[in-house]
């Protein structure tokens, strides 16, 4: 069996596959892709076997789209069953699991208001998530 391991230090070569899997470039799926990758570097986890993810979130579009990022970034996928999606409103968080280590991570309210889809594009507003860096992001 080959076993892969995500190559976290090529986040543009991450967003360009996300994009492939998820259709087209939006923040939610940015987001995601950040948050995963950011677990994966506390955690020092490779992904896709050795890691779960629980995510907490209004389950529906654009905030769903979350989902996929953390899939992309993770390995972690609704296939192998490790990763849930419960549906919280109100929330965007996922909980990170390793053999030993437990890790929450959640996204910080401020930012879901910054998203203005009416006045800037998904694809605008997808680079603007990538300029932002973790700690303005997320709190962990």
């Amino acid at each position: 069996m080959i076993k892969l391991t995500i190559e976290q230090d090529n986040i543009e070569s991450m967003v360009n596959q996300g994009i492939k899997l998820h259709g087209h470039a939006g923040p939610y799926l940015n987001l995601g892709i950040k948050m995963g990758l950011l677990a994966l570097e506390i955690l020092k986890a490779k992904g896709y076997f050795d890691l779960s993810v629980e995510a907490e979130l209004e389950y529906r579009r654009p905030m769903s789209c979350f989902v996929d990022g953390l899939q992309i970034s993770t390995g972690c996928t609704m296939g192998k069953g490790n990763i849930r999606v419960k549906n919280q409103p109100g929330k965007i968080n996922a909980l990170f699991t390793t053999e030993n280590k437990n890790l929450r991570i959640t996204l910080k309210p401020e930012i879901v208001e910054s998203l203005n889809f009416e006045e800037e594009s998904c694809e605008k507003l997808s680079q603007k998530i990538l300029s932002i860096p973790n700690n303005e992001l997320f709190d962990y």
